[in-house]
């Protein structure tokens, strides 16, 4: 497990505040890694996505680290499978960027949460001087990308699906061009052509999101920020 974290997912579990009795939803978990890391101090993890292949290999990842408590179930995220109120935590780590309807999402999230419960979301987020030009690779890298949000849009976002945020905090993560594409699994082809992306970045860009260049190394950094929401 280790070896999947970073401080992100740190923080994650910081304003989560996991607790024995939780029952846990890990809402668009992709291969599971946020239920992985919340797991051990949980009564148990639901890990939710609509993509089956990534659930497969969740599956495959939990039984592999020995964490019986998570289970994977294939789900539309719009209208979940679950009871009103059976889950005191939910939450939603590096998948908010790819939800078309995202105060839809909030309020079945809601519908789903127990009284005194409480969700957190973890996602990158942009600013004025990186939104468009960093929203355009992502896009590259990720044709399900819709968009990574200004701290305000967030804020916003939140505020419309009658929620309020009782914890925020923030992280900078470092990533190396290379493994970044390879972990969305991007072709050469559009691998070459972000590269070229990045070369071509404004100067205010570049220095926005440390963009650092050797020989055929490429690496930069972008804020991830985690709101821990209640009723509000």
């Amino acid at each position: 497990m280790e070896q999947m974290r970073d401080a992100s997912l740190d923080l994650l579990v910081d304003l989560a505040g996991p607790a024995p009795r939780d029952r846990v939803l890990d809402y668009a978990t992709g291969a599971g890694v946020a239920g992985f890391a919340l797991a051990p101090d949980v009564e148990s993890v639901e890990a939710a996505d609509e993509q089956p292949d990534l659930l497969e290999e969740g599956r495959r990842l939990a039984a592999e680290l020995g964490l019986f408590n998570v289970a994977f179930t294939l789900v539309d995220l719009y209208a979940l499978s679950y009871k009103d109120g059976e889950f005191s935590l939910i939450v939603c780590e590096d998948a908010f960027h790819l939800l078309p309807e995202p105060v839809a999402a909030l309020a079945e999230l809601q519908r789903v949460l127990s009284d005194g419960g409480r969700i957190v979301v973890l996602d990158t987020v942009v600013d004025e001087v990186t939104d468009r030009a960093f929203n355009e690779i992502a896009r590259l890298r990720q044709p399900a990308h819709r968009r990574h949000y200004l701290a305000g849009e967030l804020d916003d976002i939140v505020a419309r699906s009658g929620m309020s945020v009782t914890r925020r905090s923030s992280v900078r993560r470092t990533a190396d061009l290379d493994y970044w594409v390879q972990a969305a699994a991007v072709p050469p082809p559009k691998a070459e052509l972000i590269r070229g992306r990045f070369k071509a970045l404004p100067v205010d860009v570049q220095a926005g999101l440390d963009v650092a260049f050797s020989d055929r190394v490429v690496g930069f950094s972008y804020d991830v920020v985690g709101l821990r929401l209640e009723r509000g």
